[in-house]
């Protein structure tokens, strides 16, 4: 079965996610976030009264919800319950009335990918994952216009590993302190990651002078040490021209190209 996690459970999923991606797994830091959220469906699969597996379900309204989080204790993985919590987590979207359906996943996540595509997930972009660790920068007067009105964004925008999909309004009330920065020309929205505070993540940027955007990423590189911040991080859509980032000490993990977000319609899953 299925339930909403609590507070005390928070020893157990710290036991179960403890050796996971080798050991730095973000559920800790969002453990509490999560089961105090309204917005959230933080659920555990129980077995012979053990907690074995953890999922998360965000609601960005009452039709578009964000799957994210899916664990399983290593020690109980291989017999199949990864899908049968999917296929719970699915059903709870089923009865909430959920009719758009998003999550992501790194490339070589085949498992989930193989999982989620025959419950009827279909992908539909791909990204890059870029971060940058920010040295010691020689003091530099920022040159941009900052701006707490943000426009509307008619596409998808990252928040850490998570997409606020395009259909859904007023993106920008999901984010931590967000902000426009531009530098008359190109423009972008930052917030604090929600993960980790040392960290500021681009949003959204829009290139419009192709030719000044290597020195508008490297001003808002200094914007981010100027506020504190210890690291940047950005998800870069597939036609999104990287060298900009590259040239400004960004860093994919393995590859370029390795986040894929996927999509289902509510009424034609496969469970």
């Amino acid at each position: 079965m299925i339930k909403r996690l609590e507070k005390v459970d928070h020893l157990r999923v710290m036991e179960i996610v403890e050796t996971i991606w080798e050991g730095d797994d973000y559920i800790p830091q969002v453990f509490e976030k999560w089961v105090r959220d309204p917005s959230c469906y933080f659920m555990g699969l129980w077995k012979g009264g053990k907690l074995i597996g953890i999922d998360n379900l965000r609601l960005f309204s009452r039709q578009v919800g964000w799957m994210e989080g899916m664990r399983i204790d290593p020690a109980f993985q291989g017999r199949g319950y990864g899908k049968e919590l999917g296929k719970e987590m699915l059903q709870l979207t089923r009865n909430l009335g959920i009719e758009r359906l998003y999550f992501a996943t790194y490339f070589d996540n085949t498992a989930s990918i193989k999982m989620n595509e025959a419950f009827g997930f279909e992908r539909i972009a791909v990204f890059t994952n870029l971060e940058k660790e920010i040295d010691e920068l020689t003091s530099h007067s920022v040159d941009l216009v900052e701006c707490s009105e943000i426009p509307q964004i008619s596409c998808h925008i990252s928040e850490d590993w998570s997409f606020i999909p395009k259909e859904v309004p007023n993106k920008t009330s999901f984010l931590i302190h967000p902000v426009q920065l531009s530098d008359g020309a190109n423009w972008a929205v930052l917030s604090m990651n929600s993960k980790f505070n040392d960290c500021l993540d681009i949003n959204f940027i829009e290139m419009v002078d192709r030719e000044s955007i290597e020195v508008f990423v490297k001003e808002l590189v200094f914007y981010a040490k100027a506020k504190g911040f210890g690291r940047m991080h950005t998800m870069a859509s597939e036609d999104f021209n990287l060298e900009p980032c590259m040239l400004n000490g960004y860093k994919p993990f393995e590859r370029t190209k390795d986040v894929f977000l996927y999509y289902a319609d509510g009424s034609t899953l496969q469970i």
